[in-house]
């Protein structure tokens, strides 16, 4: 609890760090306000607002960690300059922000389900446990599905206890969207709503959390207990009990959302599909993962196994609960020019660079993202 609060704390003042000249420069100097995604708030807070400063020091940038609908709300409402969110617009929700309203990806991260079990650092679980988990038909730890999917695992017979996001968030529609295309028994619990940003009228066991460190916390402070998270929250936060577990992509694989397999499944996407009608109703990278995987053939006895494609590589590599993160902004806002030099010093290659830093939480966007991305962000 002490180190996440210390850590929070950090990230809460860079997120809020008011990047000024001093009072004597008389340098022309602009002003801009975000809020959205918490799942990009240590990006933001951590590395593109100092690094910004260090770079524009007459210029002032702030921003509101609130969760994906409160980033699209505040959009809408032109309460902001700019929003974040890890989920795409609904069709309704683009018709409420108007024409002008623009997303494009500009981070890539991952959310994830993570437990705290005593004893057990390493856990794989699949589409199909998960969704029998959150709707309440898996309730202990050793039950017959997780142990099969954790040989020599010693799992307690302790009841699951589960974690979920009570405000509007883009890793909830990931997550759900991962659950729908892997399980159809969750895809019809949802019903024709399918998945969104909000999950507390639909799961019936648990108790929700708001943003990602009230549900990491949470976790952490409970034995056998399992949430969901952005990767920030299971490395970096400094939460002891908090550990990630290795999720099964397409290929039947036990991936963990590190920056090589944020990456694979990133590069699994055609940019054409950023541009598409499906960009505003799908998360693009989790919906294609989740159907797309490369499953080795079975070879006789003395059989060349053949060479794989760069596909089918990224394919076996996948976490398939990655996710793009958008940043939303209006083209006919009176502060383009200011948010164009500001998106683009983010898309910059020292900016998407994880080698900077370290960090296992953020991976680089493919070079495919970053053309389409600066396509449009200049015709802004």
């Amino acid at each position: 609890m002490k180190h996440l609060a210390a850590k929070l704390a950090l990230v809460g003042a860079a997120a809020a760090l008011v990047l000024g000249a001093s009072a004597g420069s008389a340098m022309a100097s602009f002003t801009l306000k975000g809020a959205g995604s918490t799942l990009v708030q240590p990006m933001l807070a951590n590395e593109w607002i100092p690094d910004f400063q260090s770079a524009n020091s007459g210029d002032t940038i702030s921003y509101g960690a609130g969760g994906s609908t409160a980033g699209i709300n505040d959009v809408t409402a032109n309460d902001v300059n700019f929003g974040a969110s890890d989920a795409p617009l609904t069709a309704a929700q683009q018709t409420a922000c108007g024409a002008t309203c623009k997303q494009i990806p500009w981070a890539l991260s991952a959310t994830g389900p993570v437990y705290n079990i005593s004893g057990v650092s390493n856990l794989n679980l699949s589409g199909s446990v998960l969704a029998q988990i959150y709707m309440g038909q898996i309730t202990t730890w050793n039950a017959p599905a997780i142990k099969a999917l954790n040989p020599g695992v010693s799992l307690p017979s302790s009841p699951i206890v589960v974690y979920w996001r009570s405000d509007g968030s883009g890793d909830t529609f990931v997550f759900e969207s991962f659950l729908a295309d892997t399980d159809p028994a969750y895809k019809s619990f949802l019903g024709s709503a399918g998945p969104t940003t909000t999950s507390n009228y639909k799961v019936p066991t648990g108790t929700g959390e708001k943003s990602n460190s009230g549900v990491a916390d949470a976790v952490n402070s409970t034995n056998d207990s399992i949430g969901y998270v952005s990767t920030f929250y299971v490395r970096d936060s400094g939460l002891p009990n908090v550990h990630g577990a290795a999720v099964e992509n397409a290929s039947g694989k036990f991936i963990h959302p590190y920056p090589s397999s944020m990456t694979a499944a990133a590069d699994l996407i055609p940019a054409s599909d950023l541009g598409s009608s499906d960009y505003n109703t799908e998360p693009v990278i989790a919906n294609f993962v989740a159907s797309h995987g490369y499953k080795a053939p079975k070879l006789k006895k003395g059989t060349k196994a053949p060479k794989l494609t760069a596909t089918e590589k990224d394919e076996l590599a996948a976490y398939p609960l990655s996710t793009f993160t958008d940043v939303l902004v209006r083209s006919d806002s009176s502060d383009i020019p200011d948010l164009k030099t500001f998106i683009l010093f983010c898309l910059s290659s020292a900016e998407q660079s994880v080698s900077k830093t370290g960090s296992q939480s953020f991976a680089p966007l493919p070079k495919a993202v970053v053309k389409f991305d600066t396509a449009q962000v200049n015709a802004l």
